[in-house]
């Protein structure tokens, strides 16, 4: 989530999921397949696709000088201030509860009807495990809402006709320091078939985006 992207809602079209969840230790291993290369500020992102167990996940990577790994954790990882500086279209983003190095949290995000396709909400765990050369945040699904149920069926009372993607998982992971290599990988269930143009406009565009909005928003935490 981090900050979750608006790449996440237009990979996803139908509530239900024919696949496995993903693990964390499937998503960082080798095997990606780089797809094309995107530049905006935040450098030469390449964008890699990697099917695990059948579902295909994405991620974005490039390097950035003059921004810490701490100050871009402490992006992602301030879920109430998506609302400022993401532009994935993230409407609602509250934390629920923190324990530890983890944090339970709800967004919703309002989907460009260009998409064709519903808003999407989901309640997620985020947890960060830190290193002394690396700084990760991933996160993966609460299912119903976990503990929080009561709000999560409050929400799909209120919203009846938003989605909440069956497959959320993925995370941020920040190496080294000047440069910092900044790694974004998320799998989503599609639950069906994309339309081949909603999928290139959601990987050559949002995925990068993602990206570049923490990066700006970590140098302008620094003064930068």
């Amino acid at each position: 989530m981090s900050v979750r992207s608006a790449f996440v809602a237009l990979s996803l079209l139908f509530p239900l999921s024919a696949f496995a969840v993903p693990t964390w230790a499937q998503i960082t291993a080798s095997g990606w397949t780089n797809v094309t290369n995107v530049k905006n500020v935040a450098g030469d992102i390449a964008i890699e696709t990697r099917k695990i167990d059948g579902l295909a996940c994405y991620r974005g990577k490039t390097s950035v000088t003059g921004v810490s790994r701490e100050k871009l954790h402490e992006v992602v990882a301030d879920i109430p201030s998506t609302l400022k500086w993401s532009t994935a279209g993230v409407t609602k983003a509250e934390v629920l509860g923190k324990s530890g190095a983890t944090l339970d949290y709800f967004q919703y995000l309002d989907v460009p009807g260009w998409t064709f396709a519903n808003d999407r909400f989901w309640f997620l765990k985020g947890t960060t495990e830190k290193t002394a050369d690396s700084t990760i945040f991933r996160w993966e699904r609460l299912e119903n809402g976990g503990a929080y149920n009561a709000k999560f069926t409050k929400v799909k009372t209120e919203n009846p006709n938003a989605v909440e993607p069956p497959i959320n998982v993925g995370g941020w992971a920040f190496t080294g320091s000047d440069p910092v290599q900044v790694t974004y990988s998320i799998c989503s269930d599609t639950g069906g078939s994309i339309p081949a143009g909603i999928q290139k406009a959601a990987t050559r565009g949002t995925l990068p985006d993602t990206i570049r909005d923490a990066v700006v928003e970590a140098k302008k935490r620094m003064g930068k």
